[in-house]
């Protein structure tokens, strides 16, 4: 039997998702620029979708950008505000332990003749407020930092580095890939968040890949990165993929209609964590995590090695991001937190779904503990 722990990288499609992909694939194939029947069928399954994602996050329709990934959504708000910016402002702060997809900007931001300043993180991943008085002041144009760690599953303290950046006149981006539709079981609206853009995918909650999505507050600044088309109002150029966006609607009305979802995702992480051998490290003892996640270290471990041995035992983990897990550079992340390269490199990330029983939960790390004896 193989037992599923990486959720944070991605999630199953879910079923009526995939259903409404199906028929939608099956019937129709019109452009939804143009304007026959075929065409205007397309367009109004798409605003749908558009409206689905406006409802939820209690924005304007005209306000949702549907993208190709969350990295594009990232890449669009950050290089898109870099292009649009009006102001003389030429500093912008990025989270130090952010997806790459975000910390990758600052090479293409000094392009365009920008600061690049790293908020930086403690121990535990958590952005640390008492050096952000000194990094995001009265020069910086937009502030970039994750509503929750995709690697450790530290939330961060959002309200309170958006209060700074506001204090400043800055505008703000956080992306929210991890903590999307529901944050510790509860909704959000962008309102509640008082941000200016929100990045977010949908295959982390039950939707396809190859889409993601782009609130953009109105009144702020962006330019296109993609060109050649006035798709997405002009934001983002390219035929959209019908189907997805249904796709992506439809996972996001399932997770919603789940109360329980995170719950039982709390319930799978706990029952886990519990039956592991205390030799494995908590990253996060002690600051606010999301409810799937359990990110440990095995001191004299590489966790390249070990997750080698433990896919052998049928189960699928992680060291971090799913779209750097390859490398055989220490984790950025761990390295901000100031670990040291060594200790940088022994990070295991396990994440689970709804879908994962206690019993699941339990048998996973009895695995993980067997696997652990090799490397004592």
């Amino acid at each position: 039997m193989r037992y599923y722990a990486d959720s944070a990288a991605t999630t199953p499609l879910h079923p009526e998702a995939r259903r409404v992909m199906d028929e939608w694939n099956q019937r129709e194939f019109g452009n939804a620029s143009s304007l026959y029947a075929e065409g205007r069928r397309a367009r109004a399954a798409l605003d749908e979708a558009h409206e689905t994602l406006a409802q939820h996050w209690g924005c304007l329709f005209g306000e949702v950008l549907f993208t190709g990934s969350g990295t594009e959504a990232a890449n669009l708000a950050i290089l898109g505000f870099a292009l649009a910016n009006p102001t003389d402002r030429r500093t912008i702060v990025l989270g130090a332990g952010d997806h790459h997809c975000v910390t990758h900007t600052a090479g293409w931001l000094g392009r365009l003749g920008y600061q690049v300043r790293w908020a930086p993180i403690d121990r535990e991943g958590r952005t640390r407020m008492d050096a952000l008085p000194e990094i995001i002041t009265e020069d910086v144009a937009l502030v970039s930092v994750m509503m929750a760690n995709n690697e450790l599953g530290t939330i961060q303290p959002l309200a309170e580095i958006v209060a700074q950046a506001r204090a400043v006149g800055a505008h703000i981006h956080t992306d929210a890939v991890q903590a999307f539709p529901t944050l510790l079981g509860s909704s959000w609206t962008v309102d509640d968040l008082g941000v200016d853009m929100v990045s977010i995918s949908a295959h982390k909650f039950g939707g396809p890949k190859g889409i993601g999505a782009l609130y953009v507050r109105g009144g702020t600044p962006l330019e296109p990165v993609v060109v050649g088309g006035g798709q997405e109002r002009d934001m983002r150029a390219g035929t959209e993929n019908v189907a997805l966006a249904l796709g992506m609607a439809e996972a996001l009305r399932q997770a919603l209609a789940d109360p329980n979802r995170d719950a039982r995702r709390r319930a799978a992480r706990d029952a886990f964590a519990a039956a592991l051998d205390p030799k494995f490290i908590p990253t996060v003892p002690t600051a606010p995590r999301l409810d799937g996640h359990h990110h440990v270290r095995l001191p004299g471990a590489d966790a390249s090695a070990f997750l080698i041995r433990l896919d052998r035992e049928g189960v699928c983990a992680s060291s971090g991001s799913a779209c750097s897990s390859g490398s055989l550079e220490p984790s950025h992340v761990l390295l901000a937190a100031g670990y040291s390269e060594e200790e940088a490199r022994q990070g295991l990330r396990f994440s689970f779904g709804p879908e994962i029983t206690l019993e699941q939960a339990q048998a996973m790390a009895t695995l993980v503990n067997r696997v652990a004896t090799a490397f004592s």
